[in-house]
């Protein structure tokens, strides 16, 4: 019987000793890791247990360094997941059966496909267009000066340009709502000030997971700058020992800690601009090539993205056979073939090295059978100059 200690060293050598474009994903730095494996894993910080001093302070600190990266009043990193930041934020601001407007899932959309009737609230999908992969902003200031949700979420899983977060919330906040931000997939990218700062531009709360472009352990992170809501999502997001857990329980220090060495020790101004102008590079390489893009057809949208990912268009079952055929050459990619540069961002690609694995990566979509020795030469060359984190 294999041991779990042989199948760890297998999935090291199948995720390491390949590209990693997943879009989801990153890899941390050997300091970032090292709580992880610590004491602290298994231990608690709640001041009604004695010895938890230290603790407490790792938890500050941390809170701390995400208040100024990305610069809000209030942070909060209990949620121990991207999606349970979401929860909070739904459980604290909407009541049963009230309508919660999102970026609708997959195709077309691309919002995250957060099952809402099963908390008995009901999803308002606002208009999206395939074509330009962008929301329909005048059929959704429409819908939402029609339905008026408490709640409207902006952000998306596949993704590739800003929302137009200004234009919501500007029809939100005029009938009283709230504008949350899932920044799960751009917070690498927000924290660097690459993208577009949702805070700034009018959202309420800014939320999201902490291992995509933010390239940290898992886990989630709620920012805003109002103390109301701040106060109101951390009644169901934080424990309290003697009145009991909400949505979480248990914070998991190690976590938070290794959270917080992510926040000091990454060069957010150099990391995040180099993500992007990866991104596109890559972009443009296929185009170039001849590899359908989504959001092609975006006419006030210059470059085919704007932030760590590139949305290929095939269907769904072409997608899957393709992405099976890049992983047989060590090319790590999605269902939906996204290809993500955030990982190997951090490896130390830069432009030119993205532009010639967009060549690579075009021929084996367009070539599935008799791929010649040279191409997975120089996959081979490619791995090897990049195994260690650099930005």
């Amino acid at each position: 019987m294999t041991t779990i200690d042989e199948l760890l060293e297998q999935h090291a050598r199948t995720r390491l000793d390949s590209l990693n474009l997943i879009v989801s994903e990153n890899r941390m730095s050997e300091r970032a890791l090292a709580p992880l494996s610590s004491d602290i894993t298994a231990r608690y910080a709640a001041d009604f247990y004695s010895g938890t001093a230290p603790a407490q302070a790792i938890t500050a600190t941390a809170t701390e360094a995400a208040r100024r990266v990305f610069r809000a009043r209030y942070a909060n990193l209990s949620p121990v997941s991207g999606n349970m930041s979401l929860l909070a934020a739904v459980f604290a601001l909407t009541q049963p059966n009230d309508h919660v407007g999102r970026v609708p899932p997959f195709f077309p959309g691309g919002g995250y496909p957060l099952d809402y009737q099963a908390f008995d609230r009901r999803p308002l999908p606002l208009p999206f267009s395939d074509s330009d992969w962008q929301l329909d902003l005048p059929a959704t200031v429409a819908l939402l000066e029609d339905v008026k949700p408490p709640l409207v979420v902006l952000g998306s899983s596949i993704v590739t340009y800003p929302m137009p977060v200004h234009e919501v919330a500007e029809i939100v906040h005029g009938y009283g709502g709230v504008v949350a931000y899932d920044g799960s997939h751009t917070l690498g990218l927000i924290a660097g000030g690459q993208y577009q700062d949702p805070l700034a531009e009018g959202a309420d709360l800014l939320l999201g997971s902490t291992h995509k472009t933010f390239p940290g352990p898992q886990g989630g992170l709620i920012l805003t700058n109002d103390e109301n809501l701040h106060r109101r999502v951390e009644v169901l997001s934080n424990f309290r020992p003697l009145n009991g857990p909400t949505l979480v329980c248990n914070p998991h220090l190690a976590r938070i800690a290794s959270t917080g060495i992510v926040l000091e020790e990454t060069r957010w101004e150099e990391y995040a601009p180099q993500v992007v102008a990866n991104s596109q590079a890559l972009a443009n390489t296929l185009r170039e090539e001849g590899i359908p893009l989504r959001g092609a057809d975006a006419g006030n949208f210059p470059e085919l993205t704007y932030c760590h990912q590139v949305l290929t268009d095939y269907g769904m079952k072409d997608s899957f056979r393709l992405r099976d055929h890049l992983s047989r050459h060590r090319i790590n990619a999605d269902g939906f073939l996204r290809l993500g540069t955030a990982e190997i961002t951090r490896l130390g690609f830069k432009e030119d090295e993205c532009a010639e694995l967009g060549r690579v990566i075009a021929f084996l979509l367009q070539n599935e059978e008799d791929v010649p020795e040279k191409i997975d030469r120089r996959i081979d060359d490619l791995i090897e100059a990049h195994r260690s984190v650099v930005l």
